[in-house]
């Protein structure tokens, strides 16, 4: 009786041997793929802060450029504002010249210095 007790005890065991070898070797396959996850994820986080760090770089350029246009902006409008002054100049001495300064003048040259600003 003693021995089939033993048998069923041993035969038990081996049973449970087999479960936690096929369980532990369930656990490592869980590992592995979760690890592939993990290198995955790994991976595509620095390609993701490579492009974020590509990307500041290139908003910094374009922040660069916005600002140096702005300044050519700047300088030309004061180059406008110093013609217009230049022009109004220019015009209220025309205007004011007596009127025996006139004189003939060809129509496309009247034309052209009517149509300045």
């Amino acid at each position: 009786m003693l021995s089939k007790i033993g048998l069923a005890v041993v035969g038990v065991l081996v049973i449970a041997l087999v479960m936690q070898y096929q369980y532990v070797s369930h656990l490592k396959e869980m590992v592995a793929i979760e690890r592939q996850a993990y290198e995955k994820a790994n991976a595509a986080k620095r390609e993701a802060q490579a492009e974020t760090l590509a990307a500041l770089d290139e908003l910094l350029g374009v922040q660069q450029r916005y600002r140096l246009a702005e300044a050519d902006i700047k300088a030309l409008q004061e180059e406008m504002a110093e013609q217009a002054e230049d022009y109004d100049a220019l015009r209220r001495r025309i205007q004011g010249s007596p009127a025996s300064d006139d004189g003939e003048v060809a129509p496309v040259l009247r034309s052209t210095l009517e149509a300045l600003p």
